[in-house]
């Protein structure tokens, strides 16, 4: 039996340029329905220092950093100090797995703003490490909706409107880089909080709103039993893994989502490798019917507006999924993690 849980990804707090501590945004993030977040201040740890790793409101709270630069952003976890930020992006990418964490290109193909000028985008992917993407990150695209005055009021009053798929050029890199080795991927808020503005829909409103947009879900072998060190060992390898999928909650909520590959004996989830073989049958199974697309090697390979979708005897290839909800505006929903196929070495 396999668990799932929701999680809200990249939040910042007081300890960096948030503006609440754990137990608020806990809080926050119990009535928006998750079961965990993970805090990424920029550049410090201290929130883990003065408040700990812990359950709040019934929420795991983990914490983790943003190695912030100019530009090259980088989120790690499970680490014991955050790298110096003025070292070049393969020196602090290589500290944080030489102390045994992992992490994420931040926000890598984030678009400049005339009104925001700071370029935050990743400039340099060629690193021999296994470093994961943060494909869909929902400030980002908010920053990137809009280019004159006119459009930053109509962006700040309906930022629904701005969640739009991953960057197309995000999508491709990670899917190229999926042919040589697992690449995870996660989705992330990029929550600052703010003022309460009442019922005002916009970024600034509060972490309750911004935790009702993106979500990443985890697929454990294990419950989560509210034991700290086992709970947190639960969700920290789906994560390092890829063993998740994306949500985009203003599209839809969903419980349960499935991609495996399968055999007569076995099953196989999003983040593992498996040798090619006859036999193997890829499935996609939906809470409610969808329009579905499975992606294979960057490509689209076949696609169906149904609840469940059957692929026999796939070639080698990096397959996902792409689920789109609506009938007159399809909203992106769902974005799976890959699941490898290799080909058999001979």
């Amino acid at each position: 039996m396999l668990y799932n849980y929701s999680g809200v990804l990249h939040i910042h707090t007081k300890y960096s340029d948030g503006s609440a501590d754990f137990r608020r945004i806990a809080k926050a993030a119990h009535k928006s329905g998750a079961r965990f977040i993970v805090i990424n201040d920029h550049d410090t740890l201290q929130g883990l220092y003065q408040e700990g790793e812990q359950y709040l409101n019934g929420i795991l709270v983990l914490v983790g950093s943003e190695v912030t630069p100019e530009r090259n952003h980088f989120l790690c976890y499970d680490i014991n100090s955050v790298p110096d930020n003025k070292l070049q992006p393969r020196e602090y990418v290589q500290e944080v797995y030489r102390q045994g964490g992992f992490g994420f290109l931040a926000h890598p193909d984030q678009k400049s703003n005339p009104l925001f000028p700071a370029k935050m985008h990743w400039e340099n992917w060629d690193l021999d490490m296994p470093y994961g993407i943060e494909v869909w990150n929902y400030f980002s695209q908010w920053m990137s909706s809009f280019k004159t005055k006119r459009g930053l009021l109509k962006s700040f009053l309906f930022p629904k409107l701005c969640l739009a798929p991953p960057q197309p050029q995000t999508l491709w890199r990670w899917d190229q880089l999926g042919k040589t080795r697992i690449v995870p991927a996660i989705a992330g808020v990029d929550a600052h909080g703010g003022r309460q503005f009442g019922w005002i829909p916009n970024i600034l409103s509060s972490y309750l709103y911004q935790f009702k947009t993106l979500r990443t879900h985890v697929v454990c072998q294990n419950p989560l039993r509210g034991d700290l060190a086992a709970d947190r060992s639960n969700i920290l390898c789906a994560l390092k893994k890829g063993c998740c999928y994306l949500v985009n909650h203003l599209a839809d909520q969903v419980e349960h989502f499935s991609f495996y590959l399968q055999d007569a004996e076995q099953c196989w989830q999003m983040g593992d490798e498996v040798t090619h073989k006859p036999g193997l049958v890829l499935r996609v199974k939906l809470p409610v019917k969808a329009h579905i697309k499975i992606i294979k090697d960057g490509k689209i390979f076949t696609q169906s507006k149904a609840k469940s979708l059957r692929l026999p005897n796939p070639q080698p290839g990096v397959y996902r999924v792409e689920v789109y909800k609506g009938r007159f505006w399809p909203r992106p929903w769902i974005f799976s993690n890959h699941i490898y196929l290799r080909e058999a070495v001979k």
